[in-house]
């Protein structure tokens, strides 16, 4: 198999990441790239593992699995992110009003 093959998927990983930035709500919360990268990466990692375990490009389980790791992660990000972000935000805040106080 050529290592290069690789870049296909990950690009189908990364359109995936990016419709789900702009499909999905909370993207206010998420940055520009971090979709369409941790899709992409998700992809790779998935297809490298599946070839590590034997699986060719010509193997559709590999490829629906490697689609399906892009997606889970898409649909991950937007659910989990905000709340940190929002939580994060808040704690900043407090820091910030009590050396304004002291």
């Amino acid at each position: 198999m050529l290592p290069i093959l690789i870049l296909v998927p990950m690009v189908m990983g990364a359109t995936i990441g990016l419709l789900a930035r702009y499909l999905l709500p909370g993207r206010q919360w998420v940055g520009l790239f971090l979709h369409p990268l941790a899709a992409a990466a998700a992809t790779g990692i998935v297809w490298t593992i599946g070839a590590a375990l034997g699986a060719t490009a010509d193997n559709g389980w590999l490829w629906l699995a490697s689609l399906v790791a892009a997606l889970v992660v898409s649909l991950v990000i937007p659910r989990v992110l905000p709340g940190r972000r929002a939580a994060a935000d808040a704690t900043y805040l407090a820091q910030l009003q009590a050396i304004k106080r002291a």
